[in-house]
């Protein structure tokens, strides 16, 4: 299971540089990352992350598209970085009736022993996919949030090396934010009229 984790991990930081960098290549390998979490998560009783990584094979080619159709006839104009608009902020109750499906589930039906963070961080993350597929900032809230919360659970279940990968991917994702922050400023200044 050790070297399964190691390798999750490597590939999780990847992914993380890649989105940190704003790189459409994030998403092939985002394909690719969660069949190892699916199996360490399956395996640690983490069931949302299970459901969460499922989801991001399907959100990783759909955000891989999402990207990609910006670029026309031979030009690499990628999708810019922007804010969550305002006529979207309904979305985040969203998460609230997610988490509130989820919990009788993971409590009754698949015996999580954490029900309520397991299905916290994994609302969370399905809303991150798609925050991240629009290349809204606002993904890196989310990806702060729920990797604090898996790394959390995977540590009380004594599965420190994701434990510990899930802590440097909540340490990466603030710096991923500020990233961001630096790219959507340039981005800004650049298309301001000289």
């Amino acid at each position: 299971m050790q070297v399964i984790e190691l390798v999750a991990a490597t590939i999780g930081i990847l992914y993380v540089w890649l989105e940190l960098k704003a790189s459409v290549w994030l998403w092939p390998v985002g394909i690719v990352l969660p069949i190892f979490y699916i199996y360490i998560s399956w395996q640690s009783e983490v069931y949302g992350n299970v459901l969460v990584n499922i989801y991001y094979i399907i959100a990783c080619i759909w955000g891989w598209r999402e990207w990609l159709k910006h670029r026309k006839d031979g030009e690499t104009k990628d999708l810019p970085i922007s804010h969550l608009p305002k006529r979207h902020l309904w979305t985040l109750a969203l998460v609230l009736l997610l988490v509130l499906g989820l919990c009788p589930i993971f409590r009754h039906y698949m015996g999580s022993p954490f029900p309520t963070s397991d299905a916290i961080a994994t609302a969370i993350s399905f809303y991150g996919m798609w925050l991240l597929g629009k290349k809204y900032i606002e993904s890196w809230y989310c990806w702060i949030s729920s990797n604090a919360i898996f790394c959390t659970l995977y540590f009380l279940q004594s599965y420190m090396i994701t434990g510990l990968f899930f802590t440097l991917y909540t340490v990466i994702s603030v710096v991923g934010y500020f990233n961001w922050l630096k790219l959507l400023k340039l981005q800004e200044d650049a298309d301001r009229p000289q």
